[in-house]
């Protein structure tokens, strides 16, 4: 649950978060950001900075979107005023781009705030332009693509974006769960990915040498739980395979967690600026796991979904009982090496007991 946070306010007051979702307001005459009106002041900001789509010649690419309509990235926008756009969002994309530029090792030392931003961007952003559709464009009176329940986990999502332009402290925890890997590079269309799930909140993207996972609001959960299992691919390129077997882990994962994280957001008063959010530990007073037991079918029908794009199908990855196939570790535990072509190059390393 969030606590009220003071008035829509349209001179787009920095101690005060906006809430788009109170009137379900999706429309291109307010700032995407802080709500503010637009008029004179109106710019576009782009879903995936120009530079990604230059980079990867993304622009005359296309997304589809949930209600299967597909945009080209260019036109991907959405309506921010001046200030969010060329003040705090710039910043956090300049610092951004300034640790990607510069190598793998520079962007591992990035503060992960400023990549959680970074992806809370794009994710809202997208999550943005689909809410601004209607479910079935043939019949717009079947309404939004996204229910109430799905609603209130993205307006704190949106909230925690707000730490772009107002300062938020996360008392004694971090909303998200973020793994940077470096992955292999071909020097083509090959060097970019992208998945999201807008349920279970995750996110996927990867650009060149740099992979990027993250769910948005676990409060840590995966990444205290997964830490060391990440440390074992530390100095290793993934193949883009073995990436997405990692995210399809990562997602069915974050499907497994059942407890429902809530905050408590506390604006000082008087003239001090900043929001403190509070959170109790997801563990709570119960001694009951945090996560649902894992089911290896359910597990590989994820992942026959995200290997898709290669040919690989369920029937290829599941074998009764419970064995799945994997590229990240052979049978006996050594973690897989692959060349560019999915080839194992002859260096293996053992799996740590």
């Amino acid at each position: 649950m969030i606590a009220p946070m003071g008035k829509r306010n349209d001179r787009r007051n920095r101690s005060s978060l906006y809430d788009p979702f109170d009137a379900m307001t999706f429309t291109n005459d307010k700032c995407f950001l802080c709500g503010c009106r637009l008029a004179n002041q109106t710019t576009a900001e782009h879903v995936f900075p120009r530079w990604v789509q230059r980079e990867y010649h993304l622009a005359d690419k296309k997304i589809t979107l949930l209600n299967r309509t597909s945009i080209p990235y260019r036109q991907l926008t959405v309506p921010c005023c001046r200030d969010c756009n060329g003040k705090y969002l710039s910043n956090v994309e300049n610092t951004f781009k300034q640790h990607f530029q510069s190598g793998f090792p520079a962007f591992k030392s990035l503060d992960e705030l400023v990549i959680y931003q970074w992806i809370a961007k794009i994710f809202y952003g997208l999550l943005f332009k689909e809410l601004s559709l209607k479910l079935d464009r043939s019949h717009p009176s079947r309404g939004f693509i996204m229910d109430s329940e799905s609603l209130k986990r993205l307006k704190t999502l949106h909230m925690f974006l707000q730490s772009v332009r107002t300062p938020i402290e996360f008392a004694g925890f971090r909303p998200w769960s973020i793994f940077v890997v470096q992955t292999l590079t071909y020097g083509d269309e090959r060097d970019f990915d992208y998945y999201d799930e807008f349920l279970n909140l995750t996110f996927s993207i990867r650009m060149g040498e740099i992979g990027i996972l993250a769910c948005l609001q676990d409060n840590g959960a995966q990444q205290e739980l997964f830490h060391d299992y990440y440390k074992r691919f530390e100095g290793l390129k993934l193949h883009p395979r073995q990436f997405d077997e990692l995210y399809a882990k990562l997602l069915y994962k974050a499907s497994l967690l059942n407890r429902v994280p809530k905050y408590m957001m506390v604006q000082p008063s008087g003239k001090r600026q900043g929001i403190t959010v509070v959170s109790p530990s997801l563990q709570g007073y119960s001694r009951a796991p945090i996560y649902n037991d894992w089911n290896q079918r359910t597990y590989a029908k994820i992942l026959a979904w995200v290997w898709g794009r290669y040919g690989i199908r369920f029937r290829d990855i599941f074998k009764k009982p419970d064995m799945v196939f994997s590229c990240l570790f052979n049978e006996d535990g050594a973690l897989n090496v692959l060349d560019t072509n999915g080839n194992p190059i002859g260096a293996r390393i053992t799996e740590p007991a």
